[in-house]
């Protein structure tokens, strides 16, 4: 692909990206599995997970923002 640019658009910034909203994703899938077959033994476990959850998409959420700002301000 040399010649294409394609490689050359690739920075450190969007594999950053990439790799965290991979974590993200896998972590809130990992909370949600756990809620959903039922290995919570009690409503406080159940609230603090909904609350993991919740933060964890917040985070993508702040994540999606901060690119945009940094986007609006460098480019």
């Amino acid at each position: 692909m040399e010649g294409t640019g394609y490689m050359s658009s690739i920075t450190p910034l969007h594999v950053y990206r990439h790799e965290l909203e991979t974590l993200l994703k896998h972590e809130i899938d990992r909370l949600m599995e756990a809620m959903s077959l039922g290995h919570i033994e009690n409503h406080a476990e159940y609230r603090y997970l909904a609350g993991k959850i919740a933060g964890l998409r917040l985070a993508e959420e702040y994540l999606l923002e901060a690119e945009r700002i940094y986007k609006e301000r460098v480019l």
